[in-house]
């Protein structure tokens, strides 16, 4: 018998993901007006309940146009630079150079 790798075992899960919650896929994937603040909490819960965390980040890209996400991705750079800032001055280094980095 064939041993079934740690990524096939995922891929399994997200696929009967798909099938009992189709709908919801639709939704993660479609960028319309059926989406709004509420569902896209409550999408976000069962994706990390599930632990499909790859698909919060499709969901993000995927309505990153919607009016309720406007301000999302710059707070949460603001966020991440702030926990980050509180480190020794080569953690604040590495966090400057990275931006210099994807400037080039």
């Amino acid at each position: 018998m064939e041993k079934i790798s740690q990524r096939d075992k995922q891929m399994i899960h997200f696929f009967r993901w798909i099938r009992q919650y189709s709908g919801w896929w639709y939704l993660i994937c479609t960028p319309d007006e059926h989406m709004n603040a509420d569902m896209m909490k409550q999408l976000i819960k069962r994706l990390a309940k599930e632990q499909l965390y790859e698909l919060i980040f499709v969901l993000f890209m995927v309505h990153r146009k919607a009016n309720f996400m406007q301000h999302i991705s710059e707070y949460m750079l603001l966020e991440m630079i702030t926990q980050n800032w509180k480190g020794d001055v080569k953690t604040k280094n590495q966090i400057i150079q990275e931006v210099i980095n994807l400037l080039e």
